[in-house]
């Protein structure tokens, strides 16, 4: 075997290239002969590219299994409950308060209390009164009902199409309504053409997923303070403050709840301490035929809660002068002016909607 093979790469002699001291001369041998440059050539170095980052979205948190059908009806539906207040304690609270609403109760009925007042059985569905305050969002009341009952026609469809009936002129607690399990099994484009927006879509069935699930309990909402059930609430996609609010007033008939981001309240607190000794008149529509008005008691000085809110404000506010945050009055003037009013604020509200303004 040869032994060049086996030597090692490092073993290998190394031939070196001729010194620079015989380029000298043989540079010099040679002087006439032009030198030529070869210029060098700069080569700029380009940055790295950018690595694209990625968001990796955390996985969202499994949900609990459906129920059946029969459990599911036992989270949405319950008989309503009786009238947590008395309304004539209300009634001579508010009045003693403020004399202004002697006028009011003298003009309008509060027809929302009516069912439990009386004492009456009615069914209260949290599934059906979520998901209608959810379809009648930023649309007119018209718009609303409208899509309310193509919706509930998806689900019933023996029911007239909308050119075959005066939808308005329908009593909308007489439609059929869809269970939570019935709402997620429908496609998108089904509900589409029911007039839901996309987000719409989502918010019908992120609220349908939870009471078909049971994280969503009318039986232990209707246990919760107010701020706690505004909390539960506000946990589903499209429900705000003010939703979560009118819930509590309208379904579950809370006496204590001051809806401080509604227009409609501000404008009619406004004009109500406004008022003379005629006190705050209610709009024709709601105001009952046989209502005759007369003065209130003259001698008795019209009270005016402690506030940083002048007459003289609230004359400029009664005038369409709305405040930096485009209210007509901020929640903490509200808070001050609705303090006498409490524990039945939402007594008071239901008239602060009826003021003509």
């Amino acid at each position: 075997m040869s032994t060049d093979r086996a030597r090692p790469w490092s073993d290998m002699p190394v031939i070196k290239p001729s010194t620079a001291r015989r380029s000298s001369r043989l540079l010099g041998k040679t002087a006439s002969a032009p030198v030529i440059q070869v210029p060098t050539l700069s080569v700029e170095s380009k940055p790295a590219p950018r690595v694209k980052r990625v968001k990796i979205e955390a996985a969202p948190p499994s949900l609990p299994p459906l129920l059946p059908d029969d459990q599911v009806y036992q989270c949405t539906t319950i008989e309503q409950p009786v009238l947590p207040f008395s309304l004539d304690t209300a009634k001579a609270h508010l009045c003693r308060v403020d004399p202004r609403f002697k006028a009011l109760f003298a003009q309008m009925e509060l027809k929302v209390y009516d069912e439990m007042y009386r004492g009456d059985v009615k069914q209260l569905n949290l599934f059906r009164t979520l998901t209608t305050s959810i379809l009648g969002q930023q649309i007119s009341w018209r718009a609303a009902r409208s899509i309310l009952y193509k919706f509930c026609r998806l689900f019933e469809p023996s029911m007239p199409s909308v050119d075959e009936i005066h939808v308005a002129a329908v009593d909308k607690e007489q439609w059929p309504f869809p269970t939570p399990r019935q709402v997620l099994q429908v496609s998108d484009e089904a509900l589409r053409s029911a007039g839901l927006s996309g987000a719409k879509i989502k918010y019908v069935r992120d609220v349908a997923r939870r009471f078909a699930d049971g994280r969503l309990d009318v039986r232990k909402i209707v246990q919760m303070d107010p701020e706690a059930c505004i909390a539960e609430l506000t946990q589903v996609k499209g429900v705000g403050r003010w939703t979560a609010e009118m819930l509590l007033m309208f379904a579950m008939r809370s006496p204590d709840i001051l809806p401080v981001g509604d227009l409609g309240v501000q404008r009619g607190m406004v004009h109500f301490y406004m008022a003379d000794h005629h006190g705050p008149t209610i709009t024709e529509a709601k105001r009952q035929a046989t209502y005759t008005p007369s003065a209130l008691d003259t001698h008795t000085d019209l009270p005016y809660p402690t506030t940083t809110v002048t007459r003289s404000t609230l004359a400029q506010r009664a005038r369409g002068q709305k405040t930096s945050k485009k209210m007509y009055l901020d929640p903490e003037e509200m808070h001050a002016l609705a303090l006498p009013w409490a524990p039945y604020r939402s007594v008071a509200c239901m008239f602060m909607w009826s003021i003509d303004s």
